[in-house]
């Protein structure tokens, strides 16, 4: 997850369709996104892990995402799931996903909520929504919380995702700006693929050009 610094969020609104589901994370594992998060709000959501797990093992991870409780979680792990994501802070879905040692990244947007998820165990914490603070909160939050990996979701693009990185942002999240709607739709698959292409080469060279190691190709 981190490695690549991608991950990509489905939610209900990106298809319906179980088979489109897989078309499209085929498209986007082929253009290089590692880490695919299925959001419990989905339909078929416990189903697509497990199908996805299933088909990705040992070239991408799935995970789950919008999961508020810890029955939810313990599920999505029985499903497959190798990451736990929420919106929200819920010490018990920290405590069950530590239970059966999957990450686990809660959302939080507060100094307050980040510590208290690094206390109750959090493995990193989702920055959401990233939108509403930008690039800057991210910077400021590192300045207190160097050593929290955090990863801003919701409002991240092409545009701005180098940014992130540059601002210490240990991964990025990114749902419709790396999967259009309209892309979808028209069954172009092979510009859902240049797209995820464009989004780990942008994170490949600000990754490069801030410590100079190489990424995985």
């Amino acid at each position: 997850m981190v490695k690549r610094g991608l991950v990509w969020h489905h939610c209900r609104h990106s298809s319906d369709l179980p088979d489109v589901i897989v078309q499209t994370a085929d498209s986007l594992v082929e253009g290089g996104v590692t880490a695919l998060e299925v959001t419990l709000d989905a339909p078929h959501a416990f189903e697509m892990i497990q199908k996805l797990s299933d088909r990705y093992k040992g070239t991408a991870i799935v995970g789950a995402g919008t999961v508020l409780d810890s029955e939810s979680a313990r599920l999505a792990i029985d499903a497959g799931a190798a990451f736990i994501f929420s919106p929200s802070l819920h010490r018990s879905v920290i405590q069950m996903a530590n239970r059966y040692g999957k990450i686990v990244v809660p959302g939080v947007m507060t100094p307050t909520e980040i510590i208290t998820a690094m206390e109750w165990g959090a493995d990193l914490v989702k920055i959401f929504p990233a939108s509403g603070q930008g690039v800057q909160y991210v910077k400021d939050l590192k300045g207190p919380f160097a050593h929290v990996p955090m990863i801003p979701t919701g409002g991240v693009n092409l545009g701005n995702v180098s940014a992130f990185v540059q601002a210490g942002a240990a991964a990025v999240g990114v749902g419709g700006n790396l999967v259009d709607k309209a892309l979808i739709a028209a069954v172009d698959f092979e510009a859902i693929k240049r797209n995820a292409a464009s989004y780990v080469a942008a994170l490949r060279e600000v990754r490069e050009c801030l410590d100079g190691s190489e990424l995985p190709k």
